[in-house]
């Protein structure tokens, strides 16, 4: 435009053409279509138009090999953190995957990475995964039910699998491709429909949630026992808590395996409580005493802060991998 304001400035006042004439004159000159002046120009005109011909193919040629750098470059930085995320995913071993960056996928993710938990994203739509890459949180792009998809995602090296897609029918189909693809995965999926766990379950899914239910649950504990639902979501879920609930496991060979809670004096040694103990059998021992003994495959739920869990660890106690 500045060279047509210019062009068309020069013809006007310098060849004494009129307006109209200055800016056909000035178009064609441009666009070299050569359909012939107005009038016959000076000799600095002829030179002017000369120079402005020039001029205009080079600025062409500058807009059109940036405009051709740019789309080259734009697809390399593309490719590039391309690579760089499937370098990134096939470095994880023990992480978790979750299905889905919608609402609940987002603050799944949002406390896994509180917990320091690794962990890749699979999503389809293209607003989630712009946000995925803008937040820096490894993923893989495409259809969660497709098997080439979750081996890309590491599924033969994951610890768990998080379905929580949009519909029941691809997180039932999911948990069973899974399922197949990595038999030990601990699979937590899901589920929305009434009456549709048990098809999960037969499917191989190791939890099956239901949100309506979970809902229903909380608002209700809300109303009744508002203090102690403020407690557990301070300290499962604020950041400004330093304290925190945890599973360990005790471990094949540990010295703990005999000995009594009031013997151990765990909370003596390394300050966290005991609230509650799993046996190998699955049932929960809520308040365990302190003659009760505890035994290898034993799991205590302890609340304490993160030192005081790893001081627990060190007892040989296991702390579930991050």
């Amino acid at each position: 435009m500045g060279l047509l304001a210019i062009a068309v400035t020069f013809y006007h006042f310098d060849q004494r053409y009129s307006i109209i004439d200055a800016i056909y004159m000035a178009v064609i000159t441009v666009s070299t279509v050569g359909f012939g002046e107005p009038r016959p120009q000076t000799p600095a005109g002829r030179l002017f138009t000369a120079g402005f011909i020039v001029a205009s193919v080079l600025l062409v040629w500058w807009l059109a090999r940036s405009a051709v750098e740019l789309i080259f470059e734009e697809r390399v930085f593309e490719k590039w953190e391309e690579r760089r995320r499937t370098k990134m995913v096939d470095a994880l071993t023990g992480h978790y995957i979750v299905c889905g960056y919608g609402r609940m996928g987002r603050e799944i993710v949002a406390q896994f990475r509180r917990a320091e938990v690794p962990l890749v994203v699979i999503e389809g739509a293209e607003e989630p995964l712009r946000a995925l890459h803008e937040e820096g949180i490894p993923h893989v792009a495409g259809n969660a039910t497709e098997d080439d998809v979750l081996m890309a995602a590491g599924i033969e090296r994951a610890k768990g699998l998080v379905c929580v897609t949009s519909s029941d029918e691809d997180n039932l189909f999911l948990t069973l491709s899974a399922r197949v693809l990595n038999p030990a995965l601990f699979i937590v999926a899901r589920c929305t429909t009434e009456g549709s766990a048990t098809k999960f379950q037969r499917a191989g899914a190791s939890r099956v949630i239901s949100p309506y239910v979970i809902g229903a649950r909380s608002i209700a504990n809300v109303i009744l026992r508002p203090t102690v639902v403020d407690f557990l979501d301070q300290v499962l879920h604020s950041s400004e808590m330093d304290v925190d609930l945890q599973s360990v496991l005790v471990g094949p060979g540990s010295p703990l395996a005999g000995g009594t809670l009031g013997e151990l004096q765990l909370r003596e040694r390394c300050g966290a409580s005991v609230v509650a103990i799993r046996g190998p059998d699955g049932l929960y021992h809520a308040t365990p005493s302190s003659d009760r003994m505890l035994k290898e495959g034993d799991e205590l739920i302890v609340m304490g802060t993160p030192q005081q869990l790893r001081g627990l660890a060190e007892l040989r106690c296991e702390l579930p991998p991050k």
